[in-house]
């Protein structure tokens, strides 16, 4: 399993699910938006994110599982997709530019890649196990910064 080569796909579709949302949220309704439970929403915005990455990713990775928050698709396996297709649903519904597509990959309960794609900025977030984070495809790190009061928070 080469991770490098999944990390693009991910990025690709968490790229594309998130070009729906941008989309979609020019002429979004909160009337659209149903209650999943106290403080808890979902629309259609959110099933539709997720059925385009749960069908591409299944395409494309027949052998792995997934774990998806509105339920498209969940079986477990070795290897799993963890899937938020709208991270921030409340603020997409209020029209809070700050939300995300993230999807993450287990083995065997371990986290070993990520990708968060924020949507409004167009910052794609990633990193795999024993190569980094990077931001739009360049690397970051945390700072070098040792004291607090040298810091900006």
């Amino acid at each position: 399993m080469q991770l490098s080569n999944i990390i693009q796909d991910v990025e690709f579709i968490a790229k594309k699910s998130g070009a729906f949302i941008r989309e979609e949220r020019l002429n979004f309704q909160f009337n659209k938006a149903e209650v999943k439970a106290k403080n808890d929403l979902v629309s259609y915005v959110d099933k539709t994110s997720e059925k385009i990455i749960v069908d591409f990713l299944s395409e494309k990775y027949p052998f792995f599982g997934f774990i998806t928050e509105e339920n498209t698709l969940t079986t477990k396996k070795e290897i799993n997709w963890i899937i938020d297709p709208l991270d921030g649903t409340t603020n997409f519904v209020h029209g809070i530019p700050c939300y995300a597509v993230s999807i993450g990959l287990e083995q065997n309960g371990k986290i070993i890649a990520g990708v968060v794609y924020e949507v409004a900025q167009n910052e794609c977030f990633s990193a795999f196990q024993g190569n980094g984070a990077f931001l739009n495809g360049k690397q970051i790190a945390v700072t070098s910064c040792s004291k607090l009061a040298d810091s900006l928070i």
